[in-house]
Parts: C-alpha cells; sequence; structure tokens
C-alpha cells in the first residue's frame, strides 16, 4: 500500500530517465536482432544459416545453435519493449496519481478541510482573528468522509500500480539465464493479467470437489478472457502448479465427490447437467490457456513441463472411493492436450513417456472371483473389471469418456503437425509409431449410462475414440497439415514425412484385415498428399532397391486394399490418385512422353486390384451404400499437391468419367469377376488417355492406338499387383 506521504513527495525525474534509457537500448538492440544500414544482424545470420546447405554433424547441432541464438536477439528485443512498456507506463500512471492527490488535497481546503502529512482528514477552520467578519461554514462529516475516501481510492490506485509494475519487472527478473519469448503489450493489459491470473489461481487452490457452478462459471470467464495470452496462461501454470494443474483438473471433473460433498444427495439433475458442461468448458478453456503457456522458455516452465511428464504414470485423482480408483496425471493432462496447440518438444517428451508408461504396463488381467474373465494385453487405463462402470473424465465434445489418454494427445499431435511428424517418425526410445499404429489394442472408452449404449461399454458398435484421433494425427504426421485447419494447403515433404509415410504402410499392412475401420479415409488422404510417389509405385514395372521413391509395394497394395473397404475412403483415393495421373501427364517431363501415359494405365490397375480384393474381402457383408456418396475434392482439397489451370480441367473431366461408371458398377456391386469389375474403367481411362493427347499436340498416334495402349497398360498393372502378396 502507498501512503500519503510516499505519493505526495514522490519524485519522478528517475523513473522518466530509465524510460528515456530503456528506449535507447530498444532502438539499438532492434538493430543487432533484426539489422538495418546493411549491418550484420541476428535476422541475416539465422536466414544465412537455414539458406546453407549443412552437413554431418554441422546439419543438426551448428545449425540449431546458430538459429537459436538468432531467436534470442529476438528474445532480448521483446523484453526491452516489455520493460519500458512497463516503465513508461507506470509513470504515465504515477504522475496522474500525485497530480489527483495535489488535486484531491487543494480542493479540500477550499472547504476548510485539511489533510496532514500522514493523509489524515480533519476539519480546519480558521481562527476568529483570521476570518474576521466572514462567515465560515465549517465541513460537515459527510464532506469530511467524502475527501477521505477519494484519498484513499487515489492510493489504492496508485498501490495497484506500484504492484502491477513490481510483479510484471519481476516476470522478466525470475530466469537465471535467457529470456522470455513473451512480454507486456501494455500496462494495463499488464494489469488486467496479473490480477485475473491471481484470482484465477486462487479460485484453482480451492477444494474442487466443493467449488459452486457459479465460481466454476467464474474460473472459465477468466481463462476465455485471456485469449492468446501468454503472460496471463504462464502466471496460471506456474501458479497453480504441475500437480495443482492435474490435481484441479482431476478433482473438477469427478462428479460422484461434487454431489457427495455434503453427505450425498446435494445435486439436482438441472445442476449435473450444468455442471457437466461445464466442466466441458473446462477443458476447453483451461486446455487451451496451457497450451499458451507450454510455448514459453522460461525456467519455470521448462520445469513445469518436465514435471508434469513425470507425473504421467501418477495418481493425481482424490480416490475418495468411486468406481474410478486412480486419475492417472496423464488421463488428466491428456484431456486438456485436445485443445490448443502444445509446443512440439514438449508433446514428444510426454508423448516418449506415455508410450514408454504404455509399454511398460500393459498385460493379461482377471476379473476377481470365481471363473472371472479373463482378458489379455490390456493397457493400464482398462484395467478395471469388464463389468465395472467407469467415471467420466471427458466432457466436451466427441462421445468418450477421456479415460484413454492416448485420445487426447493424438488430438494434441494433430494440432501440431511438426510434433506429430517427430513422433511418428521416431524410432529412440522406442518405435511410436509401431506401438500405436501395429501393437496397441485400444478398448471402448464409453460410459453406457450417459450416451445411451446399452448397460456394458462392450455395447457400443460405433468408431473408437483413439483410432479416431491416431487417424487425425497421422494425417498431420505424414502431410504437415492440421487437418482441423481448413485453411491449411499442402507443404513440402521432408524426409521426416515420408519416414512417417513408409512407418504407416508397414504396420497397417502388417494388420491386414484387422486394419482399423477408422483410418481407412485418413490413409487415403495420406496416400493423395504423397500422390507423387504412390503412383509412381503402383504404376512400377518391378522392385527396384535404387530407386528411392519407390515405395513397397505389397505393403501399398494391402493398404489400398483396406482403404477401398469404405466407400467414401475409396472414393478419396481414386479421387486424389485421378488428380496425380493427370497432373504426371501434364506436368512431369520424362524422356519418353508415352510413360505418363503408361504409368495412369499401371496405376488403374493397380488401383482395381485392390478395389476387387476388397469385394472379396467383403462379400459376406458388403459395407458400400447402394448409393454413391462421395461428392468430390471436399475432403482432400487441403492435401492434394496444386496444379495449373490446364491440368485441373483435365482432372475434373476424368473425374467425372470416373464417377460416372462408378456409380453404374456400384449397382451391381456384388459382381467378383474381376474382369467385369475392371470393365467399369474404360471410360476413365479414355478420358486420360484423352488428356495425354491434349498435353502432347505433336505425337502422331491416334485415339485408338492411345486408348488401346492404355488400357493395355492398365490390364498389366492389375496382372502385376495380382502377383504381390499372393494377390
Amino acid at each position: 500500500m502507498v501512503t500519503f506521504q510516499e505519493l505526495n513527495d514522490l519524485r519522478l525525474g528517475r523513473l522518466q530517465a530509465a524510460v528515456t534509457d530503456w528506449q535507447a537500448m530498444i532502438d539499438k538492440l532492434v538493430k543487432v536482432a533484426d539489422g538495418g544500414n546493411g549491418q550484420v544482424s541476428a535476422a541475416d545470420m539465422d536466414r544465412k544459416a537455414k539458406a546453407a546447405d549443412w552437413k554431418g554433424l554441422n546439419a543438426t547441432v551448428t545449425k540449431e545453435f546458430v538459429t537459436v541464438t538468432a531467436r534470442e536477439f529476438d528474445d532480448v528485443v521483446t523484453v526491452a519493449r516489455s520493460v519500458h512498456t512497463i516503465l513508461s507506463g507506470a509513470h504515465t500512471k504515477l504522475t496522474r496519481h500525485k497530480a489527483d492527490l495535489a488535486d484531491a488535497v487543494s480542493r479540500a481546503a477550499k472547504k476548510n478541510i485539511y489533510v496532514n502529512d500522514k493523509g489524515v482528514v480533519n476539519a480546519a477552520l480558521p481562527s476568529p482573528q483570521a476570518a474576521g467578519d466572514a462567515k465560515i461554514e465549517p465541513p460537515t462529516q459527510a464532506e469530511i468522509d467524502a475527501v477521505a475516501k477519494e484519498i484513499s481510492t487515489i492510493l489504492t490506485a496508485a498501490g495497484e500500480t506500484d504492484s502491477t509494475a513490481a510483479t510484471a519487472l519481476r516476470f522478466h527478473a525470475k530466469d537465471k539465464h535467457g529470456f522470455e519469448s513473451s512480454g507486456f503489450k501494455s500496462f494495463d493489459a499488464a494489469q488486467k493479467s496479473i490480477d485475473d491470473s491471481d484470482e484465477l489461481v486462487a479460485l484453482g487452490k480451492l477444494d474442487p470437489s466443493r467449488i459452486t457452478n457459479e465460481q466454476l462459471e467464474r474460473f472459465n470467464a477468466l481463462l476465455k478472457a485471456h485469449p492468446n495470452d501468454p503472460v496471463f496462461a504462464e502466471r496460471v501454470a506456474l501458479g497453480l502448479g504441475p500437480e495443482g494443474t492435474l490435481k484441479f483438473f482431476a478433482g473438477a471433473v469427478d462428479l460422484d465427490s461434487w454431489e457427495n460433498r455434503d453427505g450425498g444427495g446435494t445435486g439436482t439433475r438441472e445442476a449435473r447437467e450444468e455442471r457437466m458442461k461445464l466442466l466441458g468448458t473446462l477443458e476447453k478453456q483451461l486446455g487451451t490457456t496451457l497450451a499458451t503457456a507450454s510455448h514459453s522458455n522460461s525456467e519455470g516452465m521448462e520445469a513445469w513441463k518436465e514435471r508434469v511428464v513425470a507425473l504421467g504414470g501418477e495418481d493425481v485423482g482424490n480416490g475418495k472411493g468411486t468406481s474410478q480408483t486412480r486419475v492417472y496425471g496423464f488421463q488428466a493432462m491428456s484431456n486438456l492436450m485436445r485443445h490448443g496447440t502444445y509446443e512440439a518438444g514438449f508433446l514428444n517428451d510426454y508423448g516418449n513417456a506415455l508410450v514408454k508408461f504404455e509399454k511398460e504396463n500393459t498385460g493379461d488381467v482377471r476379473d476377481p472371483g470365481p471363473g472371472g474373465k479373463r482378458r489379455e494385453d490390456v493397457l493400464p487405463w482398462d484395467r478395471l473389471p469388464s463389468y465395472a462402470k467407469i467415471d467420466q473424465l471427458h466432457y466436451g465434445e466427441n462421445n468418450d469418456a477421456g479415460t484413454d489418454p492416448m485420445t487426447g494427445f493424438m488430438k494434441a499431435l494433430a494440432h501440431n503437425p511438426d510434433a506429430a511428424t517427430d513422433f511418428f517418425s521416431s524410432t529412440d526410445p522406442q518405435d511410436n509409431a509401431q506401438h500405436v499404429l501395429k501393437d496397441r489394442k485400444p478398448f471402448n472408452d464409453v460410459v453406457p449410462d450417459s450416451m445411451g449404449y446399452g448397460k456394458s461399454a462392450s455395447d457400443y458398435k460405433g468408431p473408437n475414440a483413439s483410432y479416431e484421433a491416431t487417424g487425425d494425427a497421422l494425417v498431420a504426421a505424414a502431410t504437415g497439415v492440421d487437418p482441423d485447419d481448413r485453411s491449411a494447403r499442402p507443404v513440402e515433404h521432408t524426409g521426416q514425412h515420408r519416414q512417417v509415410l513408409d512407418n504407416s504402410l508397414k504396420y497397417l499392412a502388417q494388420r491386414g484385415d484387422d486394419f482399423p475401420a477408422e483410418l481407412r479415409d485418413d490413409m487415403a488422404i495420406v496416400l493423395t498428399n504423397h500422390g507423387d510417389v504412390v503412383h509412381h509405385s503402383a504404376s512400377a514395372l518391378a522392385d527396384d532397391p535404387k530407386d528411392p521413391r519407390l515405395l513397397d509395394r505389397e505393403q501399398l497394395l494391402e493398404v489400398s486394399k483396406q482403404i477401398s473397404r469404405d466407400q467414401n475412403a475409396y472414393g478419396m483415393l481414386n479421387e486424389g490418385l485421378n488428380r496425380e495421373m493427370v497432373r504426371d501427364i501434364h506436368e512431369d517431363n520424362p524422356k519418353d512422353p508415352k510413360e505418363t501415359l503408361l504409368r495412369a494405365g499401371n496405376t488403374v490397375g493397380f488401383l482395381e486390384q485392390a478395389r476387387y480384393q476388397a469385394l472379396e474381402t467383403d462379400k459376406d457383408d458388403p459395407s458400400w451404400d447402394a448409393k454413391w456418396l462421395y461428392h468430390g475434392f471436399g475432403s482432400i482439397v487441403n492435401f492434394a499437391p496444386g496444379v495449373g489451370d490446364l491440368a485441373q480441367r483435365g482432372i475434373d473431366a476424368v473425374a467425372y468419367e470416373w464417377q460416372t461408371q462408378e456409380q453404374e458398377r456400384i449397382d451391381d456391386i456384388l459382381v467378383r469377376d474381376n474382369q467385369k469389375v475392371f470393365e467399369g474403367r474404360e471410360n476413365q481411362l479414355q478420358a486420360l488417355a484423352d488428356e495425354w493427347a491434349k498435353a502432347n499436340p505433336g505425337h502422331s498416334n491416334t485415339r485408338y492406338t492411345l486408348t488401346n495402349e492404355i488400357n493395355g497398360a492398365a490390364y498389366n498393372g492389375n496382372d502385376r499387383a495380382k502377383g504381390l502378396g499372393g494377390g
């Protein structure tokens, strides 16, 4: 609290000098960071480092050191600007507070009210000699109280300004090494971030089983008021602490403890429904805030992230006798991770620890009692008796209970494609792709009573939430595109993207007909995004170990077959490869132009064999609808490489012919003769031949000979695919 004397006697010259000095420092630092007048700068160093052709260890260690060092200069500028903002804002506000105090004292004196140097307010009537004949009206008690209140308000405001400045400066001074990558944009914003985060942390330290719906609503409102506010987010994370964050969330989603907080039966149905809605909002808002905080490189946040990972295998629940005997740290954090974009390094540390924990704690279990059911390879999250009802941990979108932490983690990877690529291409400390795509056996993570699926989780026959989320993460990993970002466009592939593609083909092909149905459309997107190498491989005449572009064709055929078991996924794959074949015809330039024509035919034959094998697999239980439901490029446009206008017109023409005949074929979908099924591709092949003719106007072939050649290539490709893997 600032006293009357402190504010009244305050001298602001040194503070103004500090503001001026910090501005001068910023001007100098900006030149070092960004350059100017042709001077060497950190930005210039960063550009040269990224453009250089690094070799060996330099490609990782040295390059990373240079780029990280360059970013440090940006952080220095950020901190300097933030400090200047705080000092300048404090100077402006304290100047106003001091002037307000002087004005209040002056106006009080005119009413015969005196304020002493301690800030005490009293009536001050002049002596009779001084007053003379003048009639002096003594101030009323109400007037004296009003002056005292005004002065108290001014001193309180000055105290808040002083406290905000001190807290904000300490925020930047808390690290012994390095600089914050975030700062304050204005003094008022700093004050609000600090005040709101303090209030939120205080709420977060209450017993979550006793926190009221009104308090929870306030908690959510405070989070919502600070989107993309890194300072607020970090103060929340550090204020709650890693244990406090996970325990608060785990306790809050425990509806049984909340309803029984006063001995049972205290919650109405309406209150419970309101609570569930608030918990869904809590998960989203707190998860998004923590995602923002995760990008901080401060010492405090680095320790926070490390501790959250360490808490993954520990119980963070309240353990008050509900059917869910424990809540693992992984379960709590993964539900929060569904929202926002978390920092890549944290995600991979977390994911590696999660996979390690699952591998070490998966095993066989038997239900208690005589004749108890025995289950094999059970994940640690599914070890309750098969007849037990699990407690719900997730109340947001999607109908899963939130007890399988892989679901939330996979959603987090989907929102950070770089992290997803690292995770699915990594084999150190373990092969994550093998565990997630091949070895792991998910479970029905549902709460039957609340979702209408019957009396047991085993009654649920819908899509598996963890597989759905894994599909999103796999798309992000292989394509570099967040599947939930409708504005995103394909990125240039790296060696890691190719590694993810190879891993996904390898491990999903090994599953054979156990290929998860939820991943069919996702793999169609992945193959479309990598259409260049997929088309190259599907049209290959033989395996060639010297060809780095060539995929494992047996794996490609098996995955294409599994994709083709789903009508929509099959449509997406064929639409995508239609695009690639036409693009190849128009934009590739082989020594012999006929190669693009023959490759198109071979790929069509390859795809037709995959479709035939899919029909054979499901001949006793066809899952396709009688009506063709696919509606064009909408599902794949974000992932398909761009093409020129001429090629796009060709794509549209080929797609039209293919879809028209596809509808006719679906009407007779139970036809099993491979050659008859194959006849349905004739118009598509004709359209591809016509496109080749347009792209090669100087050719000397007739339409008949071109069509004959592409048809022959298609039959050859079909026969060649039959020979792969016993096809």
